[in-house]
């Protein structure tokens, strides 16, 4: 996504796939951008994040805004880290893309790395795969950004499987891969109610760090 200043407000915006993203706005600013959506990105999709701050519900409301996330910000350094036996885990290729897009589209519609963006940035992600033995389907995976504007930091996007264990390795792989790509901390937003998730966190040792509300509408014209 590139950065850009509209009414003096910073955006993002992802040309291919029309989508805007704006962080942490006030509700006079909104409502001012707003304005200016409407009449220029018609049929983009606008996500408005709000990070440990109160979003402004009212005009979200008045916009036509739904929550698309609800999360607990949980962050680890390598010190906190508890690396979890995670040794079956392998990297994606890409002569896999096309098998894992299709899991990954269907399974995770609302993550904000879609198929599109890690093909499309291919060197700014990092997947790692967890295959069932017998037929050697994908059962597991995890995403995580290493190329975030801030550069001491990863971001780990998803992470799928069906058991605790999985999903304990899959987070573990992930963290340890931003590491080793020189991250000093690693964020991964738990859905706030996900017992599963927070579980994972905790035991890979992450640490809740504040929360995360983003919210999401159409831009339809005026």
């Amino acid at each position: 996504m590139k950065p850009f200043i509209i009414n003096d407000i910073e955006v993002f915006v992802d040309e291919v796939e029309k989508y805007i993203q704006v962080n942490d706005i006030s509700e006079k600013d909104l409502a001012r951008l707003w304005e200016y959506l409407q009449m220029h990105c018609h049929g983009y999709e606008l996500v408005l994040c709000f990070r440990d701050a109160a979003a402004p519900v009212d005009t979200l409301a008045v916009i036509g805004a739904e929550v698309l996330e609800d999360c607990l910000t949980m962050k680890a350094t390598q010190n906190e880290f508890i690396p979890y036996p995670c040794n079956d885990m392998t990297p994606l290729e890409k002569s896999d893309f096309a098998e894992f897009s299709v899991l990954h589209d269907k399974v995770n519609p609302e993550c904000g790395g879609t198929s599109q963006r890690i093909l499309s940035k291919w060197d700014n992600w990092r997947v790692f795969l967890l295959r069932k033995k017998s037929s050697n389907e994908i059962i597991g995976y995890s995403i995580i950004h290493v190329n975030l504007r801030d550069a001491a930091m990863g971001e780990i996007f998803c992470v799928w499987a069906s058991s605790s264990t999985h999903r304990k390795a899959m987070l573990s792989a992930a963290t340890q891969c931003a590491f080793q790509n020189g991250k000093e901390v690693i964020v991964y937003m738990v859905d706030r109610d996900n017992a599963n998730e927070y579980e994972a966190a905790l035991a890979v040792g992450y640490q809740e760090a504040g929360y995360y509300v983003g919210y999401r509408v159409d831009i339809r014209p005026i």
